[in-house]
């Protein structure tokens, strides 16, 4: 059976047997990988999670390899703090448990001097579970460490404490250390969110590797700053389709986090970068948000953008995704497609919504917001057709919002209101 099937299926005892007794360091290295992943499902009902973390311990103490061992401690972190005191104080030989948070972190910063790099390893994920910033010094030195591996676990826990003071200490190794440590440094500088090491990662973004790239341009929509909208914007030009998609979701991102004394000043600035962008590049990976995104503040923001972006091409597209968000269980969200699409006139936008008013089968709240863009862009049709619609429909909600749309389009002279 293969590693896949054994993930697939939560085999436990095939994926020990291939971590014990595989002569492929590679396959007893991803064993221990797929072990980490599935500790959710290493219950006394499904397996005995002592089991596991037992023999995890064992490899990582014993095996041969040091990438071997390195997946070991990652899939120990993922057990939790007790996994991996349990194999610090295996190795060690010194006793962690019962003892203050504020204590035992002391007692692993001492581990991040250790001869063994498999137990500073293992101190500095146990210190990033911690989270106590007592020992942030002794973390931020243990960046220098000989061991790569060693770095990139530092480099993680300093992410997880949120320690800003060690940004001077990271900003240099962003730039100078190897492959697979930068990527952790730069994870480390999105997790900790500051201006400053935000600014750092605006270097990284045009950075010859993709990863770096799309890391940097990821974070970037957390600085709720101008700063970072020029940056994101010609990442939107990136050859890369998951950087341009990722630098897309950071612009709506901003929208979300500039404070309220730019918020008007980082609106008016993606609006206009994204204005002078390839349509493809803003419009698709727009309509994408409202498609497939699940967060409410990246689905407004994306319905707010769109009316102001989309033309000619793309404007049909553009449509298709605000019409079907008329329907969106978020009011606000819905509103803001509303008003995106009474931007977008034209390419018969009239007819597709008297299409959805004249539809029984559909949802209200969708109708009402059809009714609300037809009062904004209708014509004579409108107005005829608004007009039959009110005298026959049983819903006084729809009628009510007819009468509103037909008094705006010159219809009658009774209810106002936009949105029921």
């Amino acid at each position: 059976m293969t590693l896949f099937e054994l993930e697939r299926n939560a085999d436990f005892d095939g994926l020990l047997t291939y971590l014990e007794q595989s002569s492929n360091p590679n396959i007893r290295r991803r064993s221990a990988e797929v072990l980490g992943g599935l500790e959710s499902q290493a219950t006394d009902q499904t397996y005995p999670r002592e089991d596991v973390v037992d023999q995890l311990i064992t490899v990582a103490k014993d095996d041969e390899d040091e990438r071997v061992r390195a997946a070991a401690i990652d899939a120990l972190d993922q057990y939790g703090q007790d996994a991996l005191e349990r194999f610090i104080g295996d190795i060690s030989g010194e006793e962690i448990d019962n003892v203050a948070e504020w204590k035992k972190a002391q007692l692993l910063a001492k581990g991040l001097r250790a001869d063994l790099p498999e137990l500073r390893m293992a101190a500095a994920s146990g210190l990033g579970r911690i989270g106590e910033t007592n020992v942030t010094s002794e973390l931020v030195k243990a960046i220098d460490d000989p061991d790569p591996e060693v770095r990139k676990r530092v480099a993680r826990a300093i992410g997880r404490i949120g320690a800003p003071e060690a940004v001077p200490a990271l900003a240099p190794k962003l730039h100078e250390d190897q492959y697979d440590v930068r990527i952790e440094i730069a994870y480390a500088l999105a997790d900790l969110g500051t201006t400053n090491a935000l600014r750092e990662l605006i270097d990284i973004a045009e950075d010859d590797d993709e990863v770096l790239r799309r890391i940097a341009v990821d974070a970037l929509g957390r600085l709720g700053s101008v700063d970072a909208v020029e940056v994101l914007a010609e990442a939107l030009q990136d050859e890369s389709d998951s950087v341009r998609r990722t630098a897309m979701f950071s612009l709506v991102q901003l929208l979300s986090e500039a404070p309220a004394s730019a918020s008007h000043q980082v609106r008016e600035k993606i609006v206009d970068e994204l204005a002078e962008a390839n349509e493809r590049q803003a419009v698709e990976p727009l309509t994408e948000i409202l498609e497939r995104s699940t967060e409410t503040a990246q689905r407004r923001n994306a319905a707010w953008l769109l009316g102001r972006i989309a033309a000619e091409e793309y404007q049909t597209h553009a449509q298709d995704a605000l019409i079907e968000t008329l329907a969106d269980d978020d009011e606000m969200t819905s509103k803001f497609a509303a008003t995106s699409l009474a931007l977008l006139d034209g390419d018969g936008l009239e007819d597709r919504l008297l299409q959805i008013v004249e539809d029984d089968h559909r949802d209200d709240g969708m109708r009402v917001k059809a009714l609300f863009v037809l009062g904004k862009i209708g014509g004579d049709k409108a107005r005829n057709r608004i007009s039959s619609f009110v005298d026959r429909t049983e819903s006084d909600r729809l009628r009510k919002r007819g009468f509103s749309a037909l008094s705006k389009l010159g219809g009658v002279s009774s209810f106002s209101g936009d949105f029921g």
